[in-house]
């Protein structure tokens, strides 16, 4: 008997601000769980469940930047980590 899961948001976005002078910058973090953390043992069985929980995050991530102290913000880098099933992608943002 499979168990499925229901996929959900992990948290709400969470900002730090690094800066309050011209330009501005903030880190903007999201995350997501990936379905089935325990199955995917190889990096075969992970890439696509990775890339289908980072287009949940690409998804997310223009509306809470416009969310974000009345936007209009611009990604300046980024970082993508995978913890105990648990992806975290961090956005330095600017503007």
């Amino acid at each position: 008997m499979e168990h499925m899961q229901q996929e959900i948001a992990v948290s709400t976005p969470a900002t730090i601000a690094v800066s309050s002078g011209q330009p501005e910058y903030r880190i903007l973090v999201l995350t997501r769980r990936l379905k089935m953390p325990g199955l995917l043992e190889t990096m075969t069985d992970q890439a696509p469940e990775v890339a289908r929980v980072m287009a949940k995050i690409e998804k997310d991530l223009a509306p809470a930047m416009d969310a974000l102290e009345g936007g209009p913000w611009a990604v300046n880098s980024h970082s993508v980590s995978i913890y105990n099933g648990l992806v975290i992608a961090s956005f330095m943002l600017n503007r």
